[in-house]
């Protein structure tokens, strides 16, 4: 037979219904089945691109194996998965398949699974063409089944369709489980009743099939009448004039039973064989396919370990068990040494030496050169308060003072000691008064206590803003003298100690590294955090320049060598045993 374009097109529309995302497909084609020089089809007819399919089929074809690869849809840069597979069909014809499909790489297992589903159907069609059969009816029993979304959908429309196909008067299909096999549907019932005795026939019938591990049609003229008693049984209690039962084991996860019950017209015996074993080998695959995917997905997650694990154990997966062995030594090994055990903290950065500027009494602020990040030296005009109110004040009292003098002289000219005593103490009030005022006159100027950096505080967009007596206006720290402040959680508190190590590293300069030392750890928890965290201060060893009060960043305090495997699991560890101890009577 010679496998012509259509029958290839033919495949590629059911692959296109089955495999979502399905964009390009290219069949590269060699053997006696084709035409000489071999058989090219790309679905749809892409000639630009045939170079790269080209060299990824033979390259799928000289490995014998799948080979895969990603990229990026020119068009709206959709993720394409490209697969390459080669293909035996039978003595026809050898070569590869390589197909496109908008996916992302985690469903490549599904496509390959996919893709041999349709080599096999290939296959079958090839066998059936050379026996010259309909496949068109086929075709569209298949294409019915894909277009249904749920599996008892399936099974009910491809029963119901197959029993047409075969012309027989009921089809029954079973799976074998731990139990036994159970009958899963019937074309004509919609409900099963588990325990009637005709459910219980059809499934011993099955049975039988299964152990004798061939197609079963009964009756026959190479079967003994007592050979098969099941299907006699099933056959004198439903009156039927004869019955096949298929069964399915190669290739199928779990092996299915097809049984194919005939009311009448037996007689032509080996032309109903042959029509029931290509029914059942053509909807296996489907039926199987969308069981497996129905499946509850920690039931597949089962499946797939224990398919791992049997590969293991098969002789050919020595390598991976020797690979496997020697990586869980490797990783026992490593969790029983020791190591640097860590205690992480978020850190800040703060000045060794800060000064605070605060306002001297209430006024309003008149001036204000400086602001938070700016560098001043010892004694630079920080800001400047209003002092008007003052100077009006200073203005009145030296009128009073200088009436109380002129006032206190005439007393002793006129030897008035009562008068000139009591003018001498009011004279005395108003210069003290007067002193008061002055001071608070020469502290409207307010300069910094300190060289260094303005690490808090901006009047500049605050001009006339009052302030009040005692308020903070500004911090000042000195440069290149700054300490550690880090919260630590109460879980790891217990392991810090005054004196032990660690380094930290700053958000703004994450590729260094600095020293510290703990000098102090607070007794009290700090109130204002989420969750009950504990001040530690540290001394730095040394310092980087770029550095300023105020930074942030992660610090890991070394509390001593620990078994990793302690390491990894001591926080999850120390949880359960909290919540056992919260659960426990």
């Amino acid at each position: 037979m010679v496998i012509s374009e259509s029958l290839i097109r033919s495949w590629f529309a059911l692959q296109q219904q089955l495999i979502s995302g399905l964009r390009l497909a290219y069949v590269d084609l060699h053997g006696p089945g084709v035409l000489p020089g071999g058989l090219i089809v790309t679905c749809p007819a892409q000639p630009d691109s045939t170079v790269e399919l080209s060299l990824a089929a033979q390259l799928a074809q000289r490995s014998g194996a799948p080979v895969t690869g990603t990229s990026k849809s020119t068009e709206d840069g959709a993720d394409i998965l490209r697969i390459a597979q080669p293909v035996q069909l039978g003595r026809h014809a050898s070569g590869a398949m390589v197909v496109e499909i908008e996916a992302p790489v985690d469903r490549q297992a599904a496509v390959l699974q996919l893709l041999k589903w349709g080599e096999s159907w290939l296959n079958l069609a090839l066998v059936q063409c050379n026996e010259n059969p309909d496949l068109e009816g086929y075709k569209r029993l298949i294409q019915t089944g894909l277009a249904q979304t749920d599996y008892r959908d399936t099974v009910t429309v491809v029963l119901a369709l197959l029993r047409i196909r075969t012309g027989c008067t009921r089809v029954a299909l079973g799976h074998l489980t731990d139990k036994g096999v159970k009958l899963e549907a019937v074309s004509d019932q919609h409900q099963l009743d588990t325990h009637s005795a005709r459910v219980r026939s059809i499934e011993s019938a099955m049975a039988e099939a299964l152990h004798v591990g061939k197609t079963v049609c009964w009756p026959g003229a190479s079967v003994d009448v007592d050979e098969l008693p099941q299907h006699r049984q099933l056959i004198e209690a439903g009156e039927l004039s004869g019955v096949c039962s298929v069964p399915l084991m190669q290739g199928m996860r779990n092996p299915l039973v097809v049984c194919f019950e005939y009311a009448q017209g037996f007689s032509e015996q080996t032309s109903r064989q042959a029509a029931c074993e290509e029914g059942a080998t053509i909807v296996a695959p489907l039926l199987e396919l969308y069981r497996e995917l129905n499946r509850p997905w920690l039931h597949r997650f089962t499946i797939l370990c224990r398919d791992g694990i049997q590969h293991l154990v098969a002789g050919n997966g020595r390598r991976v068990r020797v690979g496997l062995l020697a990586s869980a030594l490797f990783l026992v090994a490593f969790s029983l040494s020791t190591g640097d055990y860590r205690v992480p903290a978020s850190a800040t950065l703060e000045g060794v030496i800060q000064r605070a500027v605060i306002a001297p009494f209430d006024s309003y602020i008149l001036e204000a050169d400086a602001r938070a990040g700016h560098e001043v030296a010892e004694g630079d005009l920080l800001a400047r308060l209003d002092d008007r109110e003052l100077v009006g004040e200073r203005r009145k009292l030296r009128a009073e003072q200088g009436e109380l003098d002129d006032e206190h002289r005439q007393a002793v000219a006129t030897l008035d000691h009562g008068r000139a005593k009591i003018l001498a103490a009011q004279l005395e009030q108003a210069r003290a008064r007067l002193s008061l005022v002055q001071d608070q006159l020469s502290r409207t100027e307010l300069r910094a206590p300190l060289g260094g950096l303005v690490i808090s505080g901006d009047w500049s967009r605050s001009l006339g803003a009052p302030v009040q007596r005692g308020d903070l206006l500004y911090q000042v720290a000195r440069l290149n003298e700054y300490r550690i402040v880090m919260q630590v959680g109460d879980r790891d508190i217990a392991e810090v100690e005054v004196g032990q190590r660690g380094t930290m590293t700053l958000s703004a300069l994450p590729r260094e590294t600095v020293r510290f030392t703990v000098n102090g750890i607070s007794k009290m928890a700090a109130q204002e955090s989420v969750e009950p965290s504990f001040r530690v201060e540290a001394s730095l060893e040394d310092t980087l320049p770029g550095m300023r009060p105020g930074m942030e960043g992660v610090a890991k305090i070394e509390v001593g060598e620990r078994r990793r495997w302690w390491i990894w699991t001591h926080e999850l560890t120390d949880w359960m045993r909290l919540q056992l101890w919260q659960l426990w009577p």
